[in-house]
């Protein structure tokens, strides 16, 4: 099972969002993002982060796909 923050881009370009400003906007760590630009793990206190500033939900920020 691997992880993708395709949606999370896709919002991101929607609402005209470069990543430096969702990292500054949400406190997000420059490891962090790099982590996410690699579909790796983040906590969940990020994505909760993320998804306050887009005021959605979990699942419109991140989704699991099976291998």
């Amino acid at each position: 099972m691997r992880i993708s923050y395709d949606k999370l881009w896709y919002l991101m370009k929607k609402n005209k969002m470069k990543k430096s400003e969702l990292a500054a906007a949400a406190e997000i760590s420059g490891y962090t993002m790099t982590k996410m630009n690699k579909d790796e793990p983040v906590s969940l206190e990020t994505i909760m982060k993320i998804c306050k500033i887009f005021h959605c939900n979990i699942g419109d920020v991140v989704e699991m796909i099976e291998d």
